[in-house]
């Protein structure tokens, strides 16, 4: 039984099982720190893999609120186990999609940092 209210995100994908791979690579590196005390994004930079963080901008290069790409520092904030309200359920990959469901466990929440993780890592 799912400690919440289950909620799909969908993406498309042409090698969905190593887009799923990719995805469990960062969210293991992030979960792995959750009981300790949380690094800051320099130190983030030496866990995370090199693919995902080559693929954050920079804090600088960022100039309004619309942006198509997330920086590190804003991806791991919003990935501190008090600030995400919402565990990872499962996942079904197949027919060039890739389908993760979430439990949520307090509305509202946010889920742009793992819908930015699932664009990066199927692209």
């Amino acid at each position: 039984m799912p400690p919440g209210e289950l909620e799909s995100l969908a993406v498309e994908c042409a090698d969905c099982e190593a887009a799923l791979q990719r995805v469990r690579e960062v969210l293991e590196a992030v979960l792995a720190r959750s009981e300790a005390e949380w690094p800051g994004v320099e130190e983030w930079k030496g866990i995370l893999p090199s693919w995902f963080v080559e693929r954050c901008v920079d804090d600088a290069e960022l100039r309004d609120c619309v942006v198509d790409k997330w920086s590190l520092r804003a991806w791991v904030y919003w990935f501190q186990p008090g600030l995400r309200k919402w565990r990872w359920w499962d996942a079904t990959s197949g027919d060039g999609r890739l389908e993760v469901r979430i439990a949520v466990l307090e509305r509202p929440y946010l889920r742009g940092a793992l819908e930015w993780l699932l664009k990066v890592a199927t692209t």
